[in-house]
């Protein structure tokens, strides 16, 4: 009987936190409903975002495999995409290869791709040995995911993209995978032609 009661307890307080987390992370109307689907972001509605203006988006530092320190205002004036993933992310590794051929056919367009990884600075440098890509892999093992938190990834998984246009607005964030149809089509409107 006891046994009973116990696991009646702990089904409840499970269905509990589920709630909450489902409220939580509900959209407040259909359009943002298609929002969190990953069309583009609704300025006119509140964001999950908690620090997405243009100077702590562009203040942020990360160090490259290489070496090199980057802030993300380098490319201020660039159409960037930025992809948080990790190498033990299956979906994170299918897009990888459409990201950097984005990056390649793009980049003299002003397209900057960024590959942040939730992941040691090891494992992404044995991952870049095997899989080669043109698009810069930063490992911030310690803090990518706080980061696209504050981007609005507010359940903190992966695959999480962004697409930030010149002068730091937000119009594009995805939790799971993005397709190839989708970014072109983004791109092409916000790009530098």
């Amino acid at each position: 009987m006891q046994v009973k009661l116990i696991l009646a307890a702990g089904v409840s307080l499970m269905v509990c936190f589920a709630t909450i987390a489902v409220w939580l992370d509900r959209p407040a109307s259909r359009k943002a409903a298609a929002d969190s689907a990953g069309s583009v972001v609704d300025a006119s509605r509140p964001q999950a975002t908690t620090d997405a203006t243009a100077g702590a988006i562009y203040s942020a530092r990360f160090t490259d495999l290489e070496g090199r320190e980057h802030i993300l205002g380098e490319w201020q004036h660039k159409l960037v995409l930025i992809n948080f993933w990790a190498t033990w992310c299956a979906p994170c590794k299918e897009e990888m290869p459409m990201l950097a051929k984005l990056q390649e056919n793009y980049a003299s367009h002003g397209l900057k791709v960024i590959g942040i990884a939730a992941d040691s600075r090891l494992n992404v440098a044995n991952f870049a040995k095997l899989l080669p890509n043109s698009y810069l892999l930063i490992p911030e093992e310690a803090g990518a995911i706080e980061f696209s938190r504050r981007l609005g990834n507010r359940l903190g998984l992966l695959p999480f993209t962004i697409v930030i246009k010149p002068g730091g607005e937000v119009i594009f964030t995805r939790l799971g995978r993005v397709t190839e149809a989708e970014m072109i089509e983004l791109i092409d409107k916000n790009i530098q032609k």
